[in-house]
Formats: structure tokens, C-alpha cells, sequence
């Protein structure tokens, strides 16, 4: 099993555009609105086609305030980057304002909304149909995929059975073993006082990823029968998801990897305008009278005019 996507909270859609389009150097692949609320915008980037796995995606509320990680949370992303590109990213990142520091196994910094993000040296580098065009960065050092995250949680215990029994997955010494070098820390919180609460950099769920549809069915029923907290199954369009609490309280989504972001507009033009999977075309007026009215108009293309707001 690998990761899917990792979605999280921002508060300023140009400030993240900008930083992980023209920082990082991924595609905005898929421009659209949260399918539960559509007055929220929702941003997906990932490599050139939007492969599972490589993608991140943020909610975009503008009102958003600080965030508390408090008594359980989802913490920091960790992305892959090819063996050897370690001194080109410590260079880009700190020629672009941004402090980088060393750690034992890559680099760790902030993202604007102060999400600990560690980029990791890997073997794997992009498929050329995978390699982002056009951002300043050659192919032999462009982020290949994510490597997965930190759940913090009351009962380290209590959240590895939810791993090992509903998705047979190995843990050793906390960590939840995903393909290559993909993983999933469990840490234990200390403070079950402090409630936690959403703000900038919050990370909504984590996604994995499933074979197929009836592979993610099979885990709806083994969810069913073994008593887990199961929050909703949806057809998002480009994919099907299955969301669950874990017992730590954390969002666990289950995602399949097709039809993928192409089903609704060409590959060469994603994440250029307005993208929305086929159940949600007829509401495409009412979702662009709404949004023209707050000044969108799904074309931003990563440029600093954010710094003067």
C-alpha cells in the first residue's frame, strides 16, 4: 500500500500557489471546490499527470486562523526527491527566502502556512511523461513522490491495531511500513487536555491507496465488521474514497487510483481553469457566479501579487 494524497488548510490561494508551483516545482493539477461545501476552494498539485501519490492538496479558507495540534493531529509531509538533488534543493530553498535545515535522513523547512515539510533522497526520479515542464527545475532533480507523515495520537497502541488488523499493514517501533520508503509515524501526544483545532497548515486526512473499487469496497465491509468509525464513502469523480476515523481520532481515507484527473478535461490543460468531475458540471454557473464575486476566476497562475494583500 502507498500513499495517495495528503490534503491540508491554507489560508491564501496565491501564497500557495506560488510556493508549490514556482518553489517546488509541481503542477497545479486540479483547480476545483470542496465537494461537500462548494463556496471552499480546493487545490491539488502533484507531478505532470497527477500520479496517486505524488499529490497534495489543500482547502483554501481565507478566514482561517492559528491552528491548535492538540490531544491528535496529522503532522508534516514528507516528499521524495532523487538521490544527489539534496544540495540543489538546500540552494533553491534558500535562495528563495526559505530556512532549511539539515536532518539526519534530508532537509527540513516550512511551507507559508508553517507546515514542517522534509524532503528525502531517493532512487526514484519522474517517468518523462511524469516531469513537470517549465519550472526551472531539471528532471533529474524534481520531486518524485510524497513519503507519507506523522499521526499524533492518545494510544500509539490503539492506533497500530487499526493498521495491522483493517489494512494488514506491518509496524515496527511506531512506524507504519508503506511501500519503498514510504511510512507513517505514530507519536504519542502528551497533553489529552488540549483539544485540537484546525487552522493554517492543518492537515485535514491522509489518503492511501487501494487497487480498485472492490478492493476499496472489501475494506468498507472489513471496516463494518471489525468496528472501526466509518465517516462516508464518496465517488469524488476522479477517484472513489472511503474516509475513517482511526482510534487516535485522525482522518484515514482509502482512495482509488483511476479514472484520474483527466476525466474531465484534457492532460495538457489541467489545473488551468475550473475543473469539476462529471456529478457536479451542471452547478459550473452558480460556482463561477459565486466565486467571480470574491474575485476568482480559477486562472491564478502562482504570481507574487499575494505579497501586497
Amino acid at each position: 500500500m502507498q500513499t495517495h494524497h495528503i490534503s491540508l488548510l491554507t489560508k491564501n490561494a496565491k501564497q500557495n500557489i506560488h510556493f508549490y508551483t514556482r518553489v517546488l516545482g509541481l503542477r497545479l493539477v486540479k483547480n476545483s471546490v470542496n465537494q461537500e461545501n462548494i463556496h471552499i476552494r480546493h487545490l491539488f498539485y502533484g507531478d505532470y499527470l497527477g500520479t496517486p501519490g505524488s499529490v497534495i492538496t489543500f482547502f483554501v479558507l481565507p478566514l482561517l486562523g492559528h491552528r491548535t495540534d492538540g490531544n491528535h493531529f496529522i503532522n508534516g509531509i514528507r516528499l521524495a526527491i532523487p538521490d544527489g538533488s539534496k544540495a540543489f534543493w538546500q540552494e533553491r530553498l534558500s535562495n528563495s527566502g526559505i530556512t532549511v535545515t539539515e536532518t539526519g535522513d534530508g532537509l527540513l523547512f516550512d511551507d507559508p502556512d508553517q507546515i514542517p515539510i522534509t524532503m528525502v533522497e531517493t532512487e526514484q526520479q519522474l517517468t518523462e511523461w511524469q516531469i513537470v515542464p517549465n519550472n526551472g527545475i531539471e528532471p533529474q532533480f524534481q520531486i518524485s513522490r510524497l513519503l507519507g507523515t506523522e499521526l499524533h495520537v492518545p494510544d500509539v497502541s490503539a492506533s497500530q491495531v487499526f493498521f495491522e488488523k483493517l489494512l494488514h499493514l506491518t509496524v515496527t517501533d511506531s512506524v507504519v511500513k508503506l511501500e519503498g520508503a514510504e511510512q507513517i509515524k505514530l507519536v504519542p501526544t502528551t497533553d489529552f487536555s488540549e483539544i485540537t483545532r484546525f487552522g493554517r497548515g492543518s492537515i485535514d486526512h491522509v489518503a492511501l491507496r487501494v487497487a480498485d473499487e472492490a478492493e476499496l469496497l472489501n475494506y468498507y465491509h472489513l471496516a463494518e465488521e471489525q468496528g472501526w468509525n466509518i465517516e462516508m464513502y464518496r465517488d469524488r469523480g476522479w477517484f472513489k474514497s472511503l474516509y475513517i476515523r482511526e482510534p487516535g481520532d485522525n482522518r484515514i481515507e482509502l482512495a482509488t487510483p483511476t479514472p484520474g484527473f483527466s476525466l474531465d478535461e484534457p492532460i495538457l490543460t489541467l489545473g488551468n481553469s475550473l475543473g469539476l468531475p462529471p456529478k457536479f458540471e451542471s452547478l459550473r454557473p452558480t460556482i463561477m457566479d459565486y466565486y467571480a464575486k470574491q474575485g476568482v476566476d480559477f486562472s491564478d497562475d502562482g504570481d507574487l501579487s499575494w505579497q501586497d494583500n
